[in-house]
């Protein structure tokens, strides 16, 4: 028997969201006209992090008199909402480039993120056949906040974003 090592890839600059308005299908959202149409912007150096978390509840039947072993259940899967913290220019218009975030991710506003890992995200460019999870969400309220307490600190908006179904698995189309 052979032993595998597989070599595991980083997450550090190697995740690219693309916000779109809209796409037709979810599991093969489309390049030319959804990814890089006009209105979608490239989130990837605005946002710190992308970390979705959720629960999958777990629990057990109540017991009856002859039970001696109760066993886990699977039971729902909650989804969190996600909190993103994206820099933005305190003194720049909303047509900046520096704020083109804080101006599209609007309170209320439903859009899909649609979310790459494992490539370069400075450097790659979103194409045909690359792997891609697809989220359908809403945006909360933009909070303006520091990103810390230090003399290193950066104007950022602080935001949940509430998924609205389950992400999809899917493959870019050109």
């Amino acid at each position: 028997m052979s032993i595998i090592y597989p070599e595991a890839t980083p997450v550090q600059g190697n995740t690219s969201i693309a916000v779109v308005a809209s796409t037709a299908d979810l599991d093969s959202p489309d390049l030319s006209s959804e990814i890089n149409a006009a209105g979608s912007l490239v989130l990837s150096c605005f946002i710190r992090d992308w970390n979705p978390e959720l629960q999958n509840n777990q629990g057990n039947a109540p017991a009856r008199l002859c039970t001696t072993v109760q066993l886990p259940v699977e039971g729902n899967t909650q989804f969190n909402p996600i909190e993103i913290r994206y820099v933005y220019d305190p003194q720049a218009d909303d047509t900046s480039d520096d704020n083109k975030a804080k101006a599209l991710l609007t309170r209320g506003s439903e859009f899909y993120f649609v979310v790459r890992k494992g490539f370069d995200a400075q450097n790659t460019a979103f194409a045909a056949g690359q792997r891609v999870e697809v989220w359908k969400v809403r945006m909360g309220r933009q909070n303006k906040v520091r990103s810390g307490e230090d003399e290193f600190s950066e104007y950022e908006i602080s935001q949940q974003v509430f998924p609205l179904i389950e992400p999809v698995d899917g493959v870019i189309v050109a």
